[in-house]
């Protein structure tokens, strides 16, 4: 519900599409996207009501769904919404990207141009090598020299900068979690793309959502259709780094998330799977696109909402390195800004 990436996400769009076309790949999946629960005001998701105003400020269609019954008269699958004081909107022409296939496509359109080296790590950054080059080292001995680097890496951002001597930004760590579910087939065409809002208790931070088994595609299904279903609060406190990272993120979430799927998507059937991943998050949820020496430039603090902003940020950092016009004012992106100064 923020108008700021609303506006960015419409760019966004017509840039997948050129990524559609060069590789000639079927990336986007048009499902509408659900936003309901409770009024609990603004979070990290924005809100209901918060994105029936983006909504109807930018004229995008939609539908607003005043109860809980008229939400559960709509999506079946969601009856647990019944009798509820919810309120609902859906933005119709909302969707997912198709994530696995999206990487492939995005080295497709790149062309020989990328060079794609994977499963090595960067072990040190020398942005000050002969000529003003940089040079980094990975794990496997090989030495990479270039003119420019870009440092996207997510919650290793400060362990890259550090190897670099450059300085650290005020990022912080996130364990998230998410797990599939099993469906029938008939229970899953009316299950939607939707994030749910309640209010904070104790270890559970309100926000849930669901992924519809068109965008589970990768999971080996035998036949068979899968939910994704997962929050966007973290597991335990914020981290610094990835030292002590819990890839297998905490039981008492992960029970939390069962319950809801038996409160919400009564009609879905058993866990299959869980996963604990890192979101890179900055205070104000707002992305890091700025330089950082006059050969290096950063991207970071995805906060969760990154990938489906992908060539579009991809444009905006190229800009930073080349000098051109970046598509998108950066201002708001600033490595320099006081969210992301230390105390």
């Amino acid at each position: 519900s923020d108008e700021f990436f609303s506006k960015m996400q419409a760019q966004a769009l017509e840039r997948w599409n050129d990524v559609e076309e060069i590789s000639g790949e079927k990336l986007l999946q048009e499902n509408g996207l659900l936003f309901y629960g409770e009024d609990i005001g603004e979070t990290v998701e924005g809100s209901v009501l918060g994105a029936k105003e983006v909504m109807e400020k930018l004229n995008l269609p939609h539908k607003f769904y005043a109860t809980g019954d008229d939400i559960a008269d709509a999506y079946p699958a969601l009856e647990g919404c019944r009798g509820k004081p919810y309120s609902g909107v859906c933005e119709d022409t909302a969707g997912h990207i198709r994530a696995s296939k999206a990487c492939n496509a995005l080295v497709k359109a790149a062309g020989e141009k990328c060079d794609v080296k994977v499963n090595t790590k960067i072990m040190s950054l020398n942005i000050k090598g002969k000529d003003g080059k940089v040079v980094a080292v990975t794990e496997d001995g090989e030495t990479i020299i270039a003119n420019n680097a870009l440092v996207s890496c997510g919650p290793w951002t400060n362990s890259v900068l550090e190897s670099a001597q450059l300085p650290k930004l005020n990022l912080e760590i996130w364990q998230v979690q998410w797990a599939h579910y099993e469906v029938t087939n008939e229970v899953a065409a009316s299950i939607p793309q939707a994030f749910h809002f309640r209010k904070e208790a104790t270890i559970d931070g309100g926000l849930y959502y669901v992924f519809p088994s068109s965008a589970t595609e990768s999971v080996q299904n035998g036949g068979k259709a899968y939910v994704k279903v997962g929050v966007d609060f973290p597991t335990g406190g914020a981290l610094n780094d990835m030292e002590s990272f819990d890839y297998e993120g905490s039981k008492d979430v992960l029970k939390l998330i069962d319950e809801w799927v038996e409160e919400h998507l009564p009609s879905v059937g058993k866990r299959i799977d869980t996963f604990c991943h890192p979101y890179t998050m900055t205070k104000d949820s707002y992305f890091v696109m700025d330089k950082v020496a006059p050969n290096v430039a950063v991207f970071s603090g995805g906060s969760g909402r990154a990938f489906k902003f992908g060539p579009l940020l991809g444009d905006c950092m190229a800009s930073l390195l080349t000098g051109e016009s970046s598509p998108v004012d950066l201002t708001a992106f600033s490595a320099k800004r006081k969210e992301l100064l230390f105390d």
